[in-house]
């Protein structure tokens, strides 16, 4: 049976879910507070990478946390604060930063790349869109014999969950990079990885929902929800209101408020 189905979130995820929502026969409209033509879903670098396996609570980053936290230009920047919810959630990601949460969290993570990788070069297949896919793999590459070491150990990781990867060595590099010169010491190249456009992407799978009857609405921000028991029956949005059967969130950032 046909549901009137509404996407909060107009990314990668929020796009992606629609186009099977409607592939299911469902009525589906999406609303995004933006124009949906900036942002992470676009100017991403466009990995689809089995090979990083490894979850951000790994052994050794609350160490590098403290560091990071006080530089905003860090990998990870968290606003130091003191708040009550913030610290629980430190004192969990914590406890979450040891190896046995490491080798549960590898093949989940693998499983779900993978996964993408499918579902991406099937809607490429299905749908002739011209947008690029490659599928070269990716080096990590590395100066030092501790970054080595590091990245060796997560082949070794990757290896168990038969995943393609090859230690490589300076000579190694230039063959597979003869035109560049690269100032390395060696690295691990990840056959496994493959890489898309994700500019390109998006434009196209938002046309072609368009053509498919999916409703985008842009500009428009979601400022309440109508409840009734544990289901969402309305979105207020600064312009409107819109019933609905389900609901799906994919606000990313913005998941919070």
């Amino acid at each position: 049976m046909s549901k009137e189905v509404i996407i909060v979130g107009g990314g990668i995820i929020g796009l992606c879910s629609a186009y099977y929502l409607q592939q299911s026969g469902h009525q589906v409209t999406i609303i995004d507070q933006s124009n949906m033509d900036a942002g992470a879903s676009y100017v991403n670098a466009g990995y689809l990478s089995p090979s990083h396996i490894i979850p951000l609570s790994a052994p050794g980053v609350m160490k590098k946390g403290l560091r990071w936290m006080f530089n905003p230009s860090s990998p990870l920047y968290i606003k130091p604060r003191l708040d009550k919810n913030f610290l629980n959630w430190v004192w969990a990601f914590n406890k979450s930063c040891n190896p046995r949460h490491v080798q549960k969290a590898a093949p989940i993570i693998r499983d779900i790349c993978l996964k993408s990788q499918d579902l991406y070069r099937d809607i490429l297949k299905e749908e002739g869109f011209k947008s690029q896919y490659e599928e070269k793999g990716l080096m990590m590459i590395c100066k030092t014999q501790k970054a080595l070491d590091t990245e060796i150990r997560t082949a070794k990781l990757a290896g168990e969950l038969d995943l393609e990867t090859k230690v490589l060595d300076s000579k190694g590099i230039e063959a597979i990079e003869p035109d560049v010169k690269i100032d390395a010491l060696g690295a691990v190249f990840y056959k496994c990885d493959h890489h898309t456009t994700p500019g390109e992407f998006m434009e196209e799978l938002k046309q072609k929902l368009l053509e498919n009857g999916v409703k985008i609405l842009k500009n428009e921000k979601v400022l309440d929800l109508e409840i009734s028991g544990k289901k969402v029956k309305k979105v207020f949005t600064d312009k409107s209101s819109y019933p609905l059967d389900h609901l799906v969130s994919a606000k990313g950032a913005w998941t919070g408020e």
